[in-house]
């Protein structure tokens, strides 16, 4: 589970942190332009894998590890 987990922040740190990232649901990648990704290659270059291949899995880590928290908003006792 903490491997899934390193993998899912990885991914979501890309996506929440960084202005000009997108994810495409058909490819399964992330994109961004040439110059954003050099920037953020820059300050994490251990995350270069995430622009050389399709990540398959995110949406699925994104469901199982996410970041959401059940709050009991809308529930009935």
């Amino acid at each position: 589970m903490k491997w899934f987990k390193k993998q899912y922040n990885k991914m979501s740190m890309l996506m929440r942190n960084n202005s000009g990232f997108g994810w495409d649901p058909i490819a399964k990648t992330f994109t961004a332009s040439e110059e954003v990704w050099k920037d953020y290659l820059k300050s994490h270059p251990s995350h270069s894998k995430l622009r050389e291949k399709s990540v398959v899995d995110y949406e699925d880590l994104k469901i199982v590890v996410g970041g959401g928290t059940a709050t009991g908003n809308g529930s009935i006792a």
